[in-house]
Protein backbone atom coordinates (compact mmCIF):
# COMPACT_ATOMS: atom_id res chain seq x y z
CA UNK A 1 0.00 0.00 0.00
CA UNK A 2 1.64 3.20 -1.19
CA UNK A 3 1.58 6.06 1.31
CA UNK A 4 3.45 9.32 0.79
CA UNK A 5 5.07 10.79 3.89
CA UNK A 6 6.45 14.32 4.07
CA UNK A 7 9.20 14.12 6.66
CA UNK A 8 9.76 17.89 6.55
CA UNK A 9 6.16 18.56 7.61
CA UNK A 10 5.24 19.57 11.16
CA UNK A 11 2.39 17.03 11.01
CA UNK A 12 3.37 13.84 12.88
CA UNK A 13 4.01 10.82 10.65
CA UNK A 14 1.24 8.77 12.23
CA UNK A 15 -1.28 11.53 11.42
CA UNK A 16 -0.08 11.59 7.82
CA UNK A 17 -0.66 7.83 7.61
CA UNK A 18 -4.18 8.27 9.00
CA UNK A 19 -4.98 11.05 6.50
CA UNK A 20 -3.66 9.03 3.53
CA UNK A 21 -5.66 5.91 4.42
CA UNK A 22 -8.88 7.89 5.00
CA UNK A 23 -8.36 9.56 1.62
CA UNK A 24 -7.99 6.15 -0.03
CA UNK A 25 -11.22 4.96 1.64
CA UNK A 26 -13.18 8.03 0.53
CA UNK A 27 -11.90 7.79 -3.05
CA UNK A 28 -12.62 4.02 -3.11
CA UNK A 29 -9.00 3.03 -3.60
CA UNK A 30 -9.65 0.96 -0.49
CA UNK A 31 -12.97 -0.88 -0.44
CA UNK A 32 -15.07 -2.38 2.37
CA UNK A 33 -13.45 -5.58 3.76
CA UNK A 34 -10.07 -4.75 2.16
CA UNK A 35 -7.31 -5.75 4.54
CA UNK A 36 -4.72 -3.15 5.47
CA UNK A 37 -1.04 -3.99 5.25
CA UNK A 38 0.16 -5.53 8.54
CA UNK A 39 1.81 -3.03 10.85
CA UNK A 40 5.24 -4.67 10.75
CA UNK A 41 5.28 -4.80 6.93
CA UNK A 42 4.00 -1.24 6.48
CA UNK A 43 6.55 0.05 8.99
CA UNK A 44 9.34 -1.50 6.92
CA UNK A 45 7.91 -0.12 3.66
CA UNK A 46 7.64 3.41 5.08
CA UNK A 47 10.88 3.21 7.07
CA UNK A 48 9.15 4.17 10.31
CA UNK A 49 8.79 2.44 13.64
CA UNK A 50 6.08 -0.17 14.06
CA UNK A 51 4.64 1.86 16.95
CA UNK A 52 4.03 4.77 14.53
CA UNK A 53 1.94 2.55 12.25
CA UNK A 54 0.17 0.97 15.22
CA UNK A 55 -0.75 4.44 16.50
CA UNK A 56 -2.23 5.30 13.09
CA UNK A 57 -4.25 2.07 12.96
CA UNK A 58 -5.52 2.65 16.51
CA UNK A 59 -6.72 6.10 15.45
CA UNK A 60 -8.53 4.65 12.41
CA UNK A 61 -10.16 2.09 14.70
CA UNK A 62 -11.25 4.81 17.15
CA UNK A 63 -12.77 6.86 14.32
CA UNK A 64 -14.70 3.84 13.04
CA UNK A 65 -12.96 3.42 9.69
CA UNK A 66 -11.56 -0.07 10.36
CA UNK A 67 -12.11 -3.16 12.47
CA UNK A 68 -9.48 -5.51 13.80
CA UNK A 69 -9.23 -9.14 14.87
CA UNK A 70 -6.40 -11.58 15.58
CA UNK A 71 -7.12 -13.79 12.59
CA UNK A 72 -8.51 -11.25 10.14
CA UNK A 73 -6.06 -8.44 10.80
CA UNK A 74 -7.17 -4.85 10.19
CA UNK A 75 -9.96 -4.40 7.63
CA UNK A 76 -11.90 -1.48 6.20
CA UNK A 77 -15.40 -1.38 7.67
CA UNK A 78 -18.28 -1.88 5.25
CA UNK A 79 -20.27 1.37 5.41
CA UNK A 80 -22.17 3.52 2.93
CA UNK A 81 -20.53 6.65 4.28
CA UNK A 82 -17.18 5.69 2.79
CA UNK A 83 -18.51 5.21 -0.72
CA UNK A 84 -19.59 8.84 -0.90
CA UNK A 85 -17.38 11.71 -1.99
CA UNK A 86 -15.25 13.28 0.74
CA UNK A 87 -16.98 16.10 2.66
CA UNK A 88 -14.80 18.77 1.09
CA UNK A 89 -16.00 17.76 -2.37
CA UNK A 90 -19.71 17.64 -1.58
CA UNK A 91 -22.31 20.35 -2.05
CA UNK A 92 -23.26 22.30 1.12
CA UNK A 93 -26.42 20.70 2.56
CA UNK A 94 -27.77 23.95 4.00
CA UNK A 95 -28.34 27.47 2.80
CA UNK A 96 -29.59 30.15 5.22
CA UNK A 97 -33.28 31.00 4.90
CA UNK A 98 -34.28 34.41 3.60
CA UNK A 99 -34.68 36.79 6.54
CA UNK A 100 -35.45 40.25 5.13
CA UNK A 101 -35.80 41.95 8.54
CA UNK A 102 -32.50 40.56 9.76
CA UNK A 103 -30.71 41.33 6.50
CA UNK A 104 -31.94 44.94 6.48
CA UNK A 105 -31.00 45.37 10.15
CA UNK A 106 -27.56 43.92 9.48
CA UNK A 107 -27.07 46.25 6.50
CA UNK A 108 -28.00 49.34 8.52
CA UNK A 109 -25.85 48.24 11.46
CA UNK A 110 -22.85 47.87 9.15
CA UNK A 111 -23.54 51.37 7.79
CA UNK A 112 -23.65 52.84 11.29
CA UNK A 113 -20.50 51.05 12.45
CA UNK A 114 -18.51 51.94 9.33
CA UNK A 115 -19.57 55.59 9.60
CA UNK A 116 -18.21 55.69 13.16
CA UNK A 117 -15.06 53.68 12.52
CA UNK A 118 -11.97 54.78 14.45
CA UNK A 119 -9.16 56.03 12.18
CA UNK A 120 -5.70 55.45 13.66
CA UNK A 121 -3.85 57.47 10.99
CA UNK A 122 -5.62 60.75 11.72
CA UNK A 123 -3.77 63.49 13.59
CA UNK A 124 -6.86 64.40 15.59
CA UNK A 125 -9.88 62.13 15.92
CA UNK A 126 -13.04 63.53 17.49
CA UNK A 127 -14.49 60.04 17.91
CA UNK A 128 -17.57 60.02 20.08
CA UNK A 129 -18.31 56.35 20.74
CA UNK A 130 -15.67 55.67 23.38
CA UNK A 131 -14.60 57.03 26.77
CA UNK A 132 -10.96 57.79 27.52
CA UNK A 133 -9.12 54.66 28.64
CA UNK A 134 -5.64 55.06 30.08
CA UNK A 135 -3.04 53.22 32.15
CA UNK A 136 -4.64 54.51 35.36
CA UNK A 137 -7.91 52.73 34.60
CA UNK A 138 -6.11 49.55 33.62
CA UNK A 139 -4.12 49.56 36.86
CA UNK A 140 -7.08 50.07 39.18
CA UNK A 141 -9.17 47.51 37.27
CA UNK A 142 -6.31 45.02 37.58
CA UNK A 143 -6.05 45.78 41.30
CA UNK A 144 -9.78 45.17 41.74
CA UNK A 145 -9.48 41.90 39.84
CA UNK A 146 -6.67 40.67 42.10
CA UNK A 147 -8.60 41.57 45.25
CA UNK A 148 -11.69 39.85 43.87
CA UNK A 149 -9.72 36.68 43.15
CA UNK A 150 -8.41 36.63 46.72
CA UNK A 151 -11.99 36.71 48.03
CA UNK A 152 -13.27 34.18 45.50
CA UNK A 153 -14.73 31.04 47.04
CA UNK A 154 -14.67 27.62 45.39
CA UNK A 155 -18.46 27.64 45.12
CA UNK A 156 -18.29 30.80 43.00
CA UNK A 157 -16.93 28.74 40.10
CA UNK A 158 -20.15 26.74 39.92
CA UNK A 159 -23.52 27.62 38.42
CA UNK A 160 -25.08 30.82 39.72
CA UNK A 161 -28.29 32.80 39.34
CA UNK A 162 -29.29 33.93 35.82
CA UNK A 163 -29.97 37.29 37.50
CA UNK A 164 -26.18 37.67 37.88
CA UNK A 165 -23.96 37.40 40.95
CA UNK A 166 -25.70 38.71 44.06
CA UNK A 167 -22.60 40.70 45.14
CA UNK A 168 -22.64 42.72 41.91
CA UNK A 169 -26.37 43.38 42.05
CA UNK A 170 -26.06 44.47 45.68
CA UNK A 171 -23.35 47.02 44.85
CA UNK A 172 -25.27 48.36 41.84
CA UNK A 173 -28.46 48.57 43.93
CA UNK A 174 -26.73 50.80 46.49
CA UNK A 175 -25.23 52.96 43.75
CA UNK A 176 -28.59 53.44 42.00
CA UNK A 177 -30.27 54.37 45.26
CA UNK A 178 -27.76 57.15 45.96
CA UNK A 179 -27.12 58.44 42.42
CA UNK A 180 -30.41 57.88 40.58
CA UNK A 181 -33.09 57.74 43.25
CA UNK A 182 -33.85 54.15 42.27
CA UNK A 183 -34.75 51.98 45.27
CA UNK A 184 -35.06 48.33 44.34
CA UNK A 185 -34.19 44.90 45.67
CA UNK A 186 -31.59 42.58 44.18
CA UNK A 187 -34.24 40.37 42.52
CA UNK A 188 -35.47 43.40 40.56
CA UNK A 189 -32.24 43.36 38.55
CA UNK A 190 -30.77 41.16 35.81
CA UNK A 191 -27.20 41.52 34.59
CA UNK A 192 -26.55 41.09 30.86
CA UNK A 193 -23.65 41.15 28.43
CA UNK A 194 -24.20 44.81 27.49
CA UNK A 195 -27.02 47.08 26.36
CA UNK A 196 -27.66 45.28 23.06
CA UNK A 197 -28.35 41.99 24.80
CA UNK A 198 -30.48 43.78 27.40
CA UNK A 199 -32.67 45.35 24.70
CA UNK A 200 -33.09 42.03 22.91
CA UNK A 201 -34.09 40.21 26.11
CA UNK A 202 -36.60 42.93 26.94
CA UNK A 203 -38.15 42.81 23.47
CA UNK A 204 -38.54 39.03 23.63
CA UNK A 205 -40.23 39.14 27.05
CA UNK A 206 -42.48 42.19 26.67
CA UNK A 207 -43.31 42.21 22.96
CA UNK A 208 -44.62 39.98 20.22
CA UNK A 209 -44.13 40.17 16.47
CA UNK A 210 -45.90 43.20 14.99
CA UNK A 211 -46.17 45.21 18.22
CA UNK A 212 -45.56 48.95 17.88
CA UNK A 213 -42.32 50.25 19.37
CA UNK A 214 -41.52 53.96 19.45
CA UNK A 215 -37.89 54.98 19.06
CA UNK A 216 -36.19 58.37 19.02
CA UNK A 217 -35.41 59.75 15.55
CA UNK A 218 -32.55 60.47 15.38
CA UNK A 219 -31.70 57.84 17.95
CA UNK A 220 -29.49 54.92 18.93
CA UNK A 221 -29.42 52.52 15.94
CA UNK A 222 -28.64 49.52 18.14
CA UNK A 223 -32.08 49.70 19.76
CA UNK A 224 -34.02 50.35 16.56
CA UNK A 225 -32.25 47.59 14.63
CA UNK A 226 -32.75 45.09 17.44
CA UNK A 227 -36.50 45.74 17.29
CA UNK A 228 -36.39 45.54 13.49
CA UNK A 229 -34.72 42.14 13.71
CA UNK A 230 -37.54 40.95 16.01
CA UNK A 231 -40.07 42.17 13.40
CA UNK A 232 -41.67 44.91 15.47
CA UNK A 233 -43.63 47.78 13.95
CA UNK A 234 -41.25 50.69 14.50
CA UNK A 235 -42.56 54.22 14.96
CA UNK A 236 -39.85 56.91 14.68
CA UNK A 237 -40.69 59.75 17.07
CA UNK A 238 -39.05 63.12 16.32
CA UNK A 239 -36.65 64.69 18.80
CA UNK A 240 -36.50 68.43 19.49
CA UNK A 241 -34.84 70.65 22.11
CA UNK A 242 -36.91 69.01 24.89
CA UNK A 243 -36.37 65.40 23.83
CA UNK A 244 -38.80 62.93 22.26
CA UNK A 245 -41.97 64.58 20.95
CA UNK A 246 -44.52 62.57 22.93
CA UNK A 247 -47.67 63.76 21.14
CA UNK A 248 -46.55 61.92 17.98
CA UNK A 249 -46.80 58.49 19.65
CA UNK A 250 -49.52 56.13 18.35
CA UNK A 251 -52.09 55.06 20.94
CA UNK A 252 -51.26 51.39 20.34
CA UNK A 253 -47.57 51.82 21.29
CA UNK A 254 -46.41 48.92 23.48
CA UNK A 255 -42.90 50.11 24.28
CA UNK A 256 -41.12 53.48 24.07
CA UNK A 257 -37.31 53.45 23.92
CA UNK A 258 -35.75 56.70 25.14
CA UNK A 259 -32.47 58.18 26.40
CA UNK A 260 -33.91 60.95 28.61
CA UNK A 261 -30.83 61.93 30.62
CA UNK A 262 -28.73 62.55 27.51
CA UNK A 263 -30.44 61.94 24.19
CA UNK A 264 -28.33 59.88 21.87
CA UNK A 265 -27.06 61.40 19.60
CA UNK A 266 -28.35 65.00 19.79
CA UNK A 267 -27.28 65.44 23.42
CA UNK A 268 -30.44 67.15 24.71
CA UNK A 269 -31.87 66.35 28.15
CA UNK A 270 -35.58 65.58 28.25
CA UNK A 271 -37.42 68.48 29.88
CA UNK A 272 -39.50 68.04 33.05
CA UNK A 273 -42.70 68.76 31.12
CA UNK A 274 -41.84 66.21 28.42
CA UNK A 275 -40.98 63.60 31.07
CA UNK A 276 -44.38 64.03 32.70
CA UNK A 277 -46.15 63.75 29.34
CA UNK A 278 -44.24 60.56 28.57
CA UNK A 279 -45.04 58.99 31.94
CA UNK A 280 -48.73 59.92 31.62
CA UNK A 281 -48.85 58.37 28.16
CA UNK A 282 -47.30 55.12 29.42
CA UNK A 283 -49.71 54.86 32.35
CA UNK A 284 -52.85 55.74 30.37
CA UNK A 285 -52.00 53.43 27.44
CA UNK A 286 -50.48 50.62 29.53
CA UNK A 287 -47.16 50.96 27.72
CA UNK A 288 -43.63 50.28 28.87
CA UNK A 289 -40.81 52.82 28.74
CA UNK A 290 -37.30 51.51 28.08
CA UNK A 291 -34.97 54.02 29.76
CA UNK A 292 -31.40 53.71 28.47
CA UNK A 293 -28.99 55.47 30.85
CA UNK A 294 -25.71 55.08 28.96
CA UNK A 295 -23.62 58.00 30.27
CA UNK A 296 -25.72 59.84 32.85
CA UNK A 297 -22.81 60.01 35.30
CA UNK A 298 -21.05 62.57 33.12
CA UNK A 299 -23.11 65.68 33.73
CA UNK A 300 -21.02 68.82 34.21
CA UNK A 301 -23.48 71.21 35.83
CA UNK A 302 -25.29 69.65 38.77
CA UNK A 303 -25.62 65.97 39.61
CA UNK A 304 -27.11 63.15 37.51
CA UNK A 305 -30.78 63.64 36.64
CA UNK A 306 -33.46 61.57 38.41
CA UNK A 307 -34.56 58.54 36.45
CA UNK A 308 -37.98 57.97 34.91
CA UNK A 309 -37.99 54.63 36.72
CA UNK A 310 -37.99 56.38 40.11
CA UNK A 311 -41.31 58.02 39.18
CA UNK A 312 -43.16 55.08 37.58
CA UNK A 313 -41.38 51.79 38.42
CA UNK A 314 -44.22 49.59 37.14
CA UNK A 315 -44.08 51.13 33.67
CA UNK A 316 -40.33 51.72 33.19
CA UNK A 317 -37.56 49.25 32.42
CA UNK A 318 -34.22 50.87 33.23
CA UNK A 319 -30.87 49.91 31.65
CA UNK A 320 -27.56 50.94 33.21
CA UNK A 321 -24.53 50.36 30.98
CA UNK A 322 -20.84 50.53 31.87
CA UNK A 323 -19.52 50.84 28.30
CA UNK A 324 -19.36 54.65 28.32
CA UNK A 325 -18.86 55.17 32.05
CA UNK A 326 -15.89 52.76 32.25
CA UNK A 327 -14.95 50.92 29.04
CA UNK A 328 -16.71 49.13 26.15
CA UNK A 329 -14.67 46.00 26.86
CA UNK A 330 -16.59 45.54 30.12
CA UNK A 331 -19.54 43.78 28.57
CA UNK A 332 -21.92 44.28 31.47
CA UNK A 333 -25.21 46.09 31.83
CA UNK A 334 -27.99 45.94 34.40
CA UNK A 335 -31.71 45.76 33.64
CA UNK A 336 -33.92 47.06 36.45
CA UNK A 337 -37.68 46.59 36.59
CA UNK A 338 -40.57 45.06 38.47
CA UNK A 339 -40.07 41.65 40.09
CA UNK A 340 -42.52 40.02 37.68
CA UNK A 341 -40.76 41.30 34.55
CA UNK A 342 -37.29 40.57 35.91
CA UNK A 343 -38.33 37.01 36.75
CA UNK A 344 -39.31 36.45 33.12
CA UNK A 345 -36.14 38.08 31.77
CA UNK A 346 -33.99 35.96 34.10
CA UNK A 347 -35.81 32.83 32.92
CA UNK A 348 -35.10 33.74 29.29
CA UNK A 349 -31.49 34.52 30.16
CA UNK A 350 -31.19 31.07 31.74
CA UNK A 351 -32.63 29.44 28.64
CA UNK A 352 -30.32 31.26 26.22
CA UNK A 353 -27.08 31.72 28.15
CA UNK A 354 -27.57 30.10 31.58
CA UNK A 355 -25.40 32.73 33.30
CA UNK A 356 -22.74 35.37 32.66
CA UNK A 357 -18.98 34.72 33.03
CA UNK A 358 -17.86 35.45 36.58
CA UNK A 359 -14.57 37.32 36.06
CA UNK A 360 -16.06 40.63 34.90
CA UNK A 361 -18.76 40.36 37.55
CA UNK A 362 -16.48 39.78 40.53
CA UNK A 363 -14.11 42.51 39.33
CA UNK A 364 -16.93 45.04 38.97
CA UNK A 365 -18.23 44.12 42.43
CA UNK A 366 -14.75 44.70 43.87
CA UNK A 367 -14.46 47.95 41.89
CA UNK A 368 -17.58 49.21 43.65
CA UNK A 369 -16.79 47.71 47.06
CA UNK A 370 -13.32 49.30 47.26
CA UNK A 371 -14.71 52.72 46.30
CA UNK A 372 -12.82 52.70 43.00
CA UNK A 373 -15.94 53.30 40.91
CA UNK A 374 -16.90 56.50 42.73
CA UNK A 375 -13.35 57.84 42.68
CA UNK A 376 -12.86 56.95 39.02
CA UNK A 377 -16.11 58.56 37.86
CA UNK A 378 -15.30 61.69 39.87
CA UNK A 379 -11.83 61.86 38.31
CA UNK A 380 -13.10 61.32 34.76
CA UNK A 381 -15.94 63.80 35.23
CA UNK A 382 -13.39 66.50 36.02
CA UNK A 383 -11.26 65.50 33.03
CA UNK A 384 -14.21 65.47 30.64
CA UNK A 385 -15.49 68.77 32.04
CA UNK A 386 -12.17 70.43 31.11
CA UNK A 387 -12.23 68.91 27.63
CA UNK A 388 -15.86 69.84 27.12
CA UNK A 389 -15.06 73.42 28.15
CA UNK A 390 -12.11 73.46 25.73
CA UNK A 391 -14.37 72.20 22.94
CA UNK A 392 -17.03 74.83 23.59
CA UNK A 393 -14.46 77.62 23.90
CA UNK A 394 -12.87 76.64 20.58
CA UNK A 395 -16.23 76.36 18.79
CA UNK A 396 -17.43 79.73 20.05
CA UNK A 397 -14.09 81.45 19.44
CA UNK A 398 -14.21 80.35 15.82
CA UNK A 399 -17.92 81.31 15.48
CA UNK A 400 -19.30 77.83 14.82
CA UNK A 401 -22.46 78.95 16.62
CA UNK A 402 -23.22 81.29 13.70
CA UNK A 403 -23.31 78.36 11.28
CA UNK A 404 -24.55 75.47 13.46
CA UNK A 405 -26.89 74.92 16.37
CA UNK A 406 -24.75 73.41 19.12
CA UNK A 407 -26.29 70.74 21.40
CA UNK A 408 -25.04 68.54 24.22
CA UNK A 409 -23.07 71.14 26.12
CA UNK A 410 -23.88 69.92 29.66
CA UNK A 411 -23.73 66.12 29.56
CA UNK A 412 -21.95 63.24 27.86
CA UNK A 413 -18.82 62.79 25.80
CA UNK A 414 -19.62 64.67 22.57
CA UNK A 415 -21.30 67.74 21.13
CA UNK A 416 -23.70 67.84 18.20
CA UNK A 417 -23.41 70.54 15.54
CA UNK A 418 -26.68 70.72 13.61
CA UNK A 419 -26.40 72.15 10.12
CA UNK A 420 -28.94 73.32 7.58
CA UNK A 421 -30.97 70.87 5.48
CA UNK A 422 -28.52 71.22 2.60
CA UNK A 423 -25.42 70.69 4.77
CA UNK A 424 -22.99 68.32 3.05
CA UNK A 425 -22.08 65.76 5.72
CA UNK A 426 -20.14 63.44 3.44
CA UNK A 427 -18.14 66.18 1.75
CA UNK A 428 -17.26 67.81 5.07
CA UNK A 429 -16.14 64.51 6.59
CA UNK A 430 -13.96 63.64 3.60
CA UNK A 431 -12.38 67.11 3.57
CA UNK A 432 -11.70 66.88 7.30
CA UNK A 433 -10.14 63.44 6.90
CA UNK A 434 -7.84 64.79 4.19
CA UNK A 435 -6.73 67.43 6.71
CA UNK A 436 -6.06 64.78 9.36
CA UNK A 437 -9.20 65.39 11.43
CA UNK A 438 -11.90 62.81 12.21
CA UNK A 439 -15.50 64.03 12.48
CA UNK A 440 -18.69 61.96 12.29
CA UNK A 441 -22.12 62.29 10.65
CA UNK A 442 -25.57 62.45 12.24
CA UNK A 443 -27.30 60.67 9.34
CA UNK A 444 -26.58 57.03 10.42
CA UNK A 445 -28.63 57.76 13.55
CA UNK A 446 -31.65 58.91 11.52
CA UNK A 447 -34.57 56.67 10.52
CA UNK A 448 -36.97 59.04 8.79
CA UNK A 449 -35.49 62.29 10.05
CA UNK A 450 -33.69 64.44 7.49
CA UNK A 451 -31.66 66.39 10.04
CA UNK A 452 -27.99 66.92 9.16
CA UNK A 453 -24.96 67.65 11.25
CA UNK A 454 -21.70 66.54 12.81
CA UNK A 455 -20.81 64.70 16.02
CA UNK A 456 -17.58 65.76 17.73
CA UNK A 457 -16.35 63.71 20.66
CA UNK A 458 -13.93 65.18 23.16
CA UNK A 459 -13.38 62.37 25.68
CA UNK A 460 -10.30 60.90 23.96
CA UNK A 461 -8.73 64.19 22.84
CA UNK A 462 -6.72 66.54 25.06
CA UNK A 463 -7.33 70.29 25.20
CA UNK A 464 -4.50 71.31 22.85
CA UNK A 465 -5.61 68.88 20.15
CA UNK A 466 -9.22 69.99 20.56
CA UNK A 467 -8.20 73.58 19.86
CA UNK A 468 -6.03 72.57 16.90
CA UNK A 469 -8.72 70.29 15.47
CA UNK A 470 -11.45 72.94 15.67
CA UNK A 471 -9.09 75.46 14.08
CA UNK A 472 -8.55 73.10 11.14
CA UNK A 473 -12.30 72.50 10.86
CA UNK A 474 -12.91 76.23 10.61
CA UNK A 475 -10.80 76.36 7.45
CA UNK A 476 -12.27 73.16 6.04
CA UNK A 477 -15.89 74.26 6.57
CA UNK A 478 -15.15 77.85 5.47
CA UNK A 479 -16.41 79.40 8.69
Amino acid sequence: MYIHLDRSSATPLWQQIVTEIIQKIHTQKLHPDDQLTPTRVLAQELNVSRSTVQLAYDELLARGYVSTSRRGGTKVISSDQYTASPPYQSEPPFSPPTRPHFEEAEKQMDHWLSANQFHEKLDIDFRHQEPAIDAHFQNIWKRSLMKALQRLDMKDWGYSSPHGLWEVRSEIRQYLSVERGIDVEEDQMVLTGGTQQAIDLISQVLLKKGDTVAVEDPGFPGARLSFMHREMNIHPAPVDEEGMVVNTLPRRTKLIAVTPSHQRPTGVCMSVNRRQLLLKFAVSHQSYILEDDFDGDYRYHGGPLPSLFSEAPEHVIYILSFSKVLAPGIRLAAIVGSKAVMKEIAALQSLIQRQLPIMEQITLASFFKEGEFTRYVRRMRQLYKKRQAAMMEALLTHHFDKHFRIYGTDTGLHVFLEGAQDFDEKGSIEAAKAAGVGIYPLSPYCFESNRKGLLLGFACTDESKIQEGVCRLKKILHI
